[in-house]
């Protein structure tokens, strides 16, 4: 009988006792060649009600590689999540190169910040410059931008937003519940802006959210709309 019958869970019966003893005695390497197995096993030293130095060293060292593959589990997990974050922030800037006009940055923002970002909202508000844009996803404002007080210095801001205020910031989206947005400054050579990626969620862009990825975003956007304001 081979150690695959023993691990095939729910597809076969578990080996009772003997079948486990026969199995071993014929492997008498197994733990040689599987020394990872013995942290994973409860071997109590016979010293009563007492507990030996030993089995307590095994239990700590049980404890700690349980922590450390729960660690590394978790940063296999966040790079993976990463890897997937930069294929698509790469496939969104190939795309801004390529933008020639204002209606095709608002089709690429839609297409993939909405799309590939799974993001519910996204509206770039500029203000004080000369243009006079009414899109989907680029508004213009003579006067100032929308939620002016939210604003900082900061390159980006995350917060929850109530319905009125998402109102505001993603006028031509509907609204049935508070949800929490990223505020991105855009660096525009004439006047201000600010991009605005939303979602219904309330937690979705928490305060503590790493925003190196969606800066890098609004960092291309506006470069992109520079380039659209000098044409």
């Amino acid at each position: 009988m081979s150690i695959e019958k023993f691990t095939r869970g729910n597809k076969a019966p578990l080996p009772n006792d003997q079948a486990v003893l026969d199995f071993l005695r014929r492997s008498p390497d197994f733990f040689l060649r599987h020394p990872s197995a013995l942290s994973e096993l409860s071997l109590p030293h016979e010293s009563g009600k007492a507990v030996s130095l030993v089995e307590r060293q095994i239990d700590i060292l049980r404890e700690r590689n349980m922590t450390m593959r729960k660690r590394m589990n978790e940063l296999l997990q966040a790079a993976r999540n990463n890897d997937e974050i930069f294929a698509k922030t790469r496939s969104l800037n190939l795309a801004l190169l390529e933008v020639g006009s204002w209606p095709e940055l608002n089709e690429v923002l839609a297409t993939h910040v909405l799309v590939d970002f799974e993001a519910d909202f996204v509206c770039a508000h500029l203000c004080g410059a000369d243009l006079a844009l009414a899109l989907d996803h680029i508004q213009h404002h003579s006067e100032q931008m929308p939620l002016q007080h939210l604003h900082s210095n900061t390159s980006a801001l995350c917060l929850s937003l109530r319905r009125e205020e998402l109102t505001q910031m993603f006028p031509l989206s509907d609204h049935d519940d508070s949800g929490s947005a990223a505020i991105l400054n855009l660096s525009l050579v004439d006047g201000a802006g600010a991009l605005c990626i939303g979602s219904r969620d309330a937690g979705r862009f928490a305060k503590d959210m790493d925003t190196l990825f969606v800066t890098y975003i609004a960092d291309i956007v506006a470069k992109v709309m520079n380039r659209l304001a000098a044409a």
